[in-house]
């Protein structure tokens, strides 16, 4: 038996391609536009980024299927760190690892300048957030060395004190480009194959 995902989705009224976690290694993708009766086919012995409109039938290079398999991902990366009060931490995206306000969360990995007493690396509470940064109830203004570059933010608790187990968030599937997402307000059905038996 193999593993198989179904996806769905309508497009907004601007088509955009999109990034599909199936939770498996995709070796074949068949997709469906449902507004136009299209068919459209992916597989690994393809090109990267390349897709088969099977109706035309045409075969197109850029922006078609790409596999996905990002690298482990516990939290959002760090881009930035401000020593201000309160500290503001510039990151990836805070809801895929859904972060709160209130939540205790571990800063580590970051590599700062070493001229004060204390690291960035450390545990701080969240104040409030946004998509892409993170305002502490701690004051990194005094005290603190300098960000240089780095780190990753792991949440600890929730705003109740509860543990967080630390998942991996990682995306395992396929980028829809824009070749087979398919067209503006446009419903659409795929179906991934995985590569990898299931017993």
């Amino acid at each position: 038996m193999a593993q198989i995902k179904r996806l769905s989705w309508t497009n907004a009224s601007t088509a955009v391609a999109r990034n599909e976690d199936v939770g498996f290694t995709v070796a074949k993708i068949e997709i469906f536009n449902l507004s136009t009766a299209a068919a459209l086919a992916w597989t690994a012995d393809m090109a990267d980024a390349s897709i088969f409109n099977v109706g035309v039938p045409a075969y197109t290079t850029t922006n078609g299927i790409t596999p996905l398999a990002e690298s482990a991902a516990y939290g959002p990366a760090i881009s930035g760190f401000t020593n201000a009060s309160p500290g503001v931490i510039t990151c990836s995206d805070t809801s895929k690892f859904g972060i709160a306000a209130g939540d205790t969360i571990k800063v580590t990995g970051i590599a700062d300048d070493g001229a004060a007493a204390n690291s960035l690396n450390g545990t701080f509470t969240v104040a409030s957030l946004t998509a892409t940064t993170i305002t502490l109830n701690e004051a990194t203004n005094s005290g603190y060395s300098a960000y240089v570059s780095g780190g990753f933010v792991i949440r600890v608790s929730d705003s109740s004190g509860a543990a967080i187990p630390i998942e991996n968030k990682a995306i395992r599937g396929v980028t829809i480009g824009t070749s087979a997402v398919g067209g503006n307000s446009e419903s659409m059905v795929a179906v991934c194959y995985g590569e990898e038996p299931v017993v």
